[in-house]
């Protein structure tokens, strides 16, 4: 069964691949090369009805191996399919009000609110457990920490950074040979 091997090749590659991006920062292969690598998992699991329990087209996130406290969303916390269709969103949406735009790549943030106070901020993690980040959120530089909402209030979003602050934060770092920040 050649397409069982290469699906469990497959699988070793990407999860190879998110281990090194989130726990790392190190991205082994291009962007696009692992979403053809992906999608041709994708199709294989299609064809054979086989789906593996570690298999990424089932999973978002890793799991993270950091020291940060750990926490369990209130729903999970899901990364969306690729698309280029439009009805395609409208279905997610299930006909609910949401904000879409250009998805930028960053780091999945979960915001909580509670009589107009951020709470907490935590990471997707692994879709179902995160990390608390709220100490590092409550000096992000868009992000209130007071809102005119009184009630619970929930916001998923991508904390990011844009090339131009990231060239400003690595021209203001001291120069040192232990410290190696770079573009992934």
């Amino acid at each position: 069964m050649d397409k069982l091997k290469r699906i469990k090749e497959l699988i070793r590659q990407l999860n190879q691949c998110r281990d090194l991006y989130y726990n790392n920062s190190i991205s082994k292969i291009s962007n696009w090369e692992y979403d053809n690598l992906f999608d041709e998992l994708k199709r294989l699991e299609e064809e054979t009805n086989i789906i593996m329990t570690n298999s990424p087209t089932h999973t978002v996130g890793y799991e993270v191996k950091s020291e940060l406290k750990k926490v369990k969303h209130s729903h999970l916390m899901l990364s969306l399919d690729k698309t280029k269709s439009l009805s395609d969103l409208k279905k997610f949406s299930d006909d609910k009000d949401c904000l879409l735009m250009c998805k930028m790549d960053g780091l999945s943030i979960l915001l909580s609110y509670k009589n107009g106070e951020l709470i907490k901020a935590e990471t997707r993690g692994n879709g179902e457990i995160g990390e608390d980040v709220t100490h590092n959120a409550k000096v992000f530089e868009n992000i209130p920490l007071h809102i005119d909402y009184t009630k619970e209030l929930e916001i998923e979003g991508e904390a990011i950074i844009t090339y131009d602050d990231f060239e400003k934060i690595n021209k203001e770092l001291p120069p040192d040979k232990n410290i190696l920040i770079r573009e992934i």
